[in-house]
C-alpha cells in the first residue's frame, strides 16, 4: 500500500502545481491596477483612482496628460472592445475570425468609415485634434509596458494588440467609432428598404397606413412611390411579402404564406382586402422590414422650482443595447480647465454624458433622416 500512497501524494502535488501556473497564467492576464508606473509620453505625474462605485478618477496638470491618461485606462481595461471595434471600422475582423466575418468587412470597408474618418481629422480643430492624438498615445503607451496583462480574448484568439502588429490605435480611429456609433443610432436606411420592400406589394395609399406619420401631420411626401419605383425598374426579382392574417381572404392568393402579387388581381377589392390583412399582425411585419419605430430614448429636465434643492435635475437614458463589456466606461477628468464626470466611450478621450460641476448634459436620438439608400 505503500507505493499507492506515493502515487497518490505524487498526483496530488502535481494538480498543486497545475492549479498554482493557472493561478499565474490567469493573473498576468489582468492588467495592474495598484502601484506606480513610469511611461513615457506623460508632461507631469497623474494620479488614477477607482471608488467603490467603479469610477475611474483622473487627476492630472494639464487636460493633455488626463486625455493621454483614459487612454491609457481604457486600453487597460478594455483593450479587447478596442481592438474589436478598430476591426470593424477597418473592415478587418475576418483576420481575426475567418470566413463567417468577410460579408461585415466587405459591407464596412463599401460604407467607407475610415476614409470619412480621415476626412474629418484633417478639417478637426487644433484642441480636437490634440485631444485625440494625445488619447491615442496613451492607448498605445499602454501595450508598450510589458509588465501589464493582456485581456483573455487576445490569448484565446492568439490575436496580438494592434501596437505590436503595426497597426496601432490612431486619432482617426477616434473619428472613426463616432462615426460607427452614428451610423449605429440612425437606422432611417431600414426605413427606406422597408419602405422599396413593401411597395412590391402595396399601393402608395396602402404604405402610409403601415408607416402612419405622426398624429395630426401629412404623410412626409406626397409623391406616389409605388409609381416612381415602377417607373424606375428598381425592382428586378420579385420582393415577396409576409402577410399573417387571421384567416384566408377571398380573393387574395399566398404561396407559402406569402401574398402572390402575381396571382391575385390588382382590384378595389383585393386592395380593400390586403388593407386588412396588414391590420392583423402591422407591428411586426413592419419590425421584420427593418423599421425603427418603436425603438428611441429620452431625456426629461426638471425645472430647479419643482426640485428639493433647488436647482434643476436632468435624468438621460439613450437606450442602447446591453453588451458585455458595456458600451460606456464612467470615468472623472480632472485638471486645470477640465472637471467633467461620466459615461465615456472606449476609444475617445471625452465624458459623452455626464456632467461639470454646473453643467449636465446627455443626448437622445430623434430619428431624423440622414441616410438615403
Amino acid at each position: 500500500m505503500v507505493w499507492l500512497k506515493r502515487i497518490l501524494w505524487v498526483g496530488l502535488a502535481f494538480l498543486v502545481l497545475v492549479a498554482a501556473a493557472a493561478g499565474v497564467y490567469i493573473n498576468r492576464a489582468f492588467p495592474a491596477l495598484d502601484g506606480e508606473l513610469k511611461t513615457a509620453g506623460l508632461k507631469a505625474p497623474v494620479s488614477i483612482g477607482r471608488d467603490a462605485a467603479d469610477v475611474t478618477h483622473i487627476k492630472a496638470q494639464t487636460p493633455r496628460d488626463a486625455w493621454f491618461a483614459i487612454g491609457y485606462v481604457h486600453a487597460q481595461e478594455r483593450g479587447w472592445q478596442l481592438e474589436f471595434n478598430r476591426r470593424v471600422m477597418h473592415g478587418e475582423l475576418s483576420e481575426a475570425f475567418g470566413p463567417a466575418t468577410v460579408e461585415t468587412d466587405k459591407l464596412l470597408r463599401t460604407l467607407g468609415i475610415m476614409q470619412a474618418a480621415d476626412r474629418q481629422w484633417q478639417a478637426l480643430p487644433a484642441e480636437g485634434r490634440d485631444a485625440m492624438q494625445a488619447y491615442s498615445e496613451g492607448i498605445n503607451a499602454f501595450y508598450a509596458q510589458s509588465s501589464q496583462g493582456l485581456s483573455p480574448e487576445f490569448h484565446i484568439l492568439r490575436v496580438k494588440p494592434g501596437g505590436s502588429s503595426g497597426k496601432a490605435w490612431t486619432p482617426q480611429d477616434s473619428i472613426g467609432w463616432s462615426l460607427m456609433m452614428a451610423l449605429d443610432l440612425s437606422g432611417n436606411w431600414g426605413n427606406e428598404f422597408a419602405r422599396l420592400s413593401a411597395l412590391k406589394t402595396l399601393n402608395t395609399a396602402q404604405l402610409w397606413k403601415l408607416f402612419t406619420p405622426y398624429p395630426g401631420e401629412a404623410p412626409a411626401s406626397k409623391v406616389d412611390f409605388a409609381k416612381l419605383y415602377a417607373e424606375l425598374g428598381v425592382y428586378k426579382t420579385a420582393m415577396p411579402v409576409t402577410i399573417k392574417t387571421g384567416a384566408a381572404r377571398a380573393g387574395i392568393h399566398w404561396a407559402a404564406g406569402q401574398f402572390d402579387t402575381e396571382k391575385t388581381p390588382k382590384t378595389a377589392q383585393n386592395d380593400a382586402l390586403l388593407t386588412a390583412g396588414l391590420a392583423d399582425n402591422i407591428t411586426d411585419w413592419a419590425g421584420s422590414l427593418g423599421t425603427v419605430d418603436g425603438k428611441g430614448s429620452n431625456n426629461w429636465v426638471v425645472a430647479g422650482n419643482r426640485s428639493a434643492s433647488g436647482k434643476p435635475l436632468l435624468a438621460n437614458d439613450p437606450h442602447l443595447g446591453l453588451s458585455a463589456p458595456a458600451i460606456w466606461y464612467f470615468a472623472h477628468l480632472e485638471a486645470p480647465g477640465l472637471n467633467a464626470i461620466g459615461a465615456t466611450l472606449p476609444g475617445l478621450p471625452f465624458v459623452v454624458l455626464g456632467r461639470t460641476a454646473k453643467v449636465a448634459w446627455g443626448f437622445t436620438n430623434t430619428g431624423p433622416d440622414v441616410q438615403d439608400l
